[in-house]
């Protein structure tokens, strides 16, 4: 690799970023802007976030190292992804629209009539998504340490400069940012594509089923299909910085239909990285231990320009998915627990901040966990899903909700999150977790209805 071409870009790309994000936040001059853009987001903005947001270092570096190992398999973390937005445009991004709030967990307070259940949602909210933070810092820090360039020096600078951005802009840098990046991502991975297809000896598309039986055999189970299926999907429904460009939208229409194209896009793009990561194997590639083997093809069959822009495409994509989740984490505690009011402070300022703090704070904590980025993702999502989905789904859509229901289904849900950790179960952990939470709710509901009526 062209160390010094990479450097060039890697630099240039980070400053183009900062400079859109700067040029972004001049017209941010309240909270409401800096959290939702005034909701005057329009079908290709939110499009553009909704992928970003899920276009990171799992889809593309995980999914590829996933059909390395079980060929056409690797593409079921992505699908759960998809399936998420699919739900989402089949009605809940347009409910989600038209709560006009600004976190998820609002919703506890506004539908539940409970503070303290907003302020819980969100401390759960916000331990999910710094989580999936620092499983990004860890993709970056990976990548960067896979080609040499793993010292404090070269990945603090960057950082700092992805959380400076994100900070004085808020969503409207976010946004900007966004689509640049989703470009740099789909314009370089869809011409490597194109060209790893026409060398000779490549893979056909057509030819790539016949060769499935190549792969480690690992039949599916139910247990395996949900924790990689169902968690993302599921987690999509509930996820603060998911929900948040869909209270940044213009309308329910535009929710709807930005939810339906990204849905679209993810799986179309999917192709590649299954794709990739299946070449690698049948072209019989020395894979070091806990390398990449999307890393070891592309250095190994496209010429030294196109693979240095592909790192830098990956990095984008990364980047695109921690920006919004530090967006995210800060709406959560700015506006969750009210810090302006106890702190005498202007909440713009608070927001930024906190932006500013999560995201050094995400750099720190990526020094002392493990270092599997899907591994991270899938916990992380597992601890707002057992807790959270319930009530949410249920408010989402009854006029008629009970607030001691709620309670219990996120305490229940949390017993099943824990006692999947502990004990062995027949079935998937995450589904335990689910089922009791959702007893849960409706036991109580039904106990509360009938003191109600017998009272």
């Amino acid at each position: 690799m062209d160390t010094f071409l990479f450097l060039l870009l890697f630099t240039f790309f980070a400053a183009l970023y900062f400079i859109l994000g700067w040029r972004a936040s001049r017209n941010v001059t309240t909270a409401h802007d800096y959290f939702v853009a005034d909701r005057q987001l329009g079908v290709w903005q939110i499009t553009c976030n909704l992928i970003a947001t899920q276009l990171g270092g799992g889809m593309l570096l995980g999914t590829a190292a996933s059909a390395y190992t079980t060929g056409l398999y690797g593409i079921l973390y992505t699908l759960g992804m998809a399936l998420g937005f699919i739900m989402l445009g089949s009605g809940i991004a347009a409910r989600l629209q038209q709560f006009k709030i600004t976190t998820t967990a609002e919703l506890f307070e506004l539908k539940y009539h409970s503070p303290l259940l907003k302020k819980i949602a969100s401390l759960l909210s916000i331990a999910t998504l710094f989580g999936i933070l620092i499983a990004q810092v860890v993709g970056i820090k990976s990548l960067l340490a896979s080609i040499g360039l793993g010292a404090w020096f070269i990945i603090i600078p960057f950082w700092i400069s992805v959380v400076l951005y994100t900070m004085i802009g808020g969503l409207r840098s976010i946004t900007i940012n966004d689509m640049v990046q989703l470009c740099i991502i789909t314009v370089t991975f869809v011409g490597i594509f194109f060209y790893i297809l026409m060398q000779p000896g490549a893979l056909s598309l057509v030819s790539i089923f016949s060769f499935q039986n190549q792969f480690t055999p690992e039949p599916l189970s139910f247990v395996s299909i949900f924790g990689i299926i169902c968690m993302p999907a599921l987690f999509s429904l509930i996820e603060q910085d998911l929900a948040q460009r869909f209270f940044a939208s213009k309308s329910p229409r535009v929710a709807t239909l930005s939810a339906a194209n990204a849905a679209f896009f993810i799986l179309l793009f999917s192709i590649i990285p299954v794709y990739l990561g299946m070449q690698a194997k049948l072209s019989n590639l020395t894979i070091p231990d806990q390398a990449n083997p999307l890393l070891i093809l592309l250095e190994s069959m496209v010429p030294p320009f196109f693979f240095v822009l592909a790192l830098c495409a990956i990095i984008a994509a990364i980047v695109s998915t921690a920006d919004a989740l530090m967006n995210g984490i800060s709406a959560n505690i700015t506006l969750d627990f009210n810090l302006s009011r106890y702190l005498q402070v202007d909440t713009l300022k608070i927001s930024k901040t906190i932006t500013l703090l999560v995201g050094i704070g995400a750099l720190t904590a990526s020094y002392y966990v493990p270092q599997n980025v899907i591994s991270i993702l899938i916990n992380s999502y597992e601890l707002s899903v057992s807790c959270l989905l319930v009530p949410l789904l249920v408010c989402y859509f009854k006029t008629s909700v009970s607030r001691p229901a709620a309670f219990v289904a996120v305490i229940v849900g949390f017993i099943g999150f824990i006692s999947g950790r502990m004990f062995s179960m027949p079935l998937p952990k995450e589904l335990v977790a689910l089922i009791l939470s959702t007893i849960g709710y409706f036991v109580t509901e039904q106990l509360t209805d009938i003191k109600r009526h017998t009272a």
